[in-house]
């Protein structure tokens, strides 16, 4: 008769308890490992977002003070920062019409551009002739993103901008930028 080896208990509760444990070492790898790449995530697409608005407003201010073939023909500040340099009034001859246009009828065809922090959010509008406006197009999708700064202030030749964000649900994730912009037109 052959004789039949099996394990004992005690090598039976070893091998559970250590599998076990490797079982739970890689279950909170794998949960960390996803948490990292969502708050990566998160990261990236909130300096996307910041650095997409930046590239608007960076765009319109290099462009601030132009008029096609007659520069004499400026009747107003090109750049104008309020007091607060939280809100920005930009011109310029978007079209290649020879001159600043502002229609209050066809307000999406002016030559006026303006940026400003207003309740957490960064907001744009066309034709806006001052910060205190109504109706204004948010940058920033306010159920996901809280803007904590935005300051805008001339340097010597160019503007300052300041920026900063942050995700409303995991406060955490946050993003400043300081970018510098020359304008060949003003300065």
């Amino acid at each position: 008769m052959l004789k039949v080896a099996g394990f004992s208990l005690l090598e039976a509760l070893i091998s559970i308890v250590l599998s076990s444990l490797i079982v739970i070492g890689c279950s909170s790898f794998y949960l960390q490992l996803q948490t990292n790449i969502i708050q990566y995530s998160q990261t990236i697409q909130l300096r996307n977002n910041v650095n997409q608005a930046l590239v608007g407003l960076t765009k319109d201010i290099r462009r601030a003070g132009f008029i096609a073939n007659d520069p004499a023909k400026m009747t107003a500040k090109a750049l104008d920062i309020n007091a607060q340099q939280n809100c920005v009034i930009i011109r310029y001859d978007s079209e290649i019409r020879n001159d600043w246009i502002y229609n209050p009828a066809n307000k999406k065809a002016s030559d006026i551009f303006a940026y400003r922090y207003h309740k957490n959010n960064l907001e744009y509008k066309v034709a806006a002739l001052d910060c205190q406006d109504p109706n204004w197009e948010k940058l920033f999708d306010p159920a996901k993103y809280k803007v904590t700064h935005f300051v805008i202030k001339p340097i010597n030749n160019g503007i300052e901008i300041s920026l900063a964000a942050e995700l409303i649900k995991n406060k955490h994730i946050n993003y400043q930028v300081i970018k510098i912009v020359k304008n060949e037109n003003l300065f």
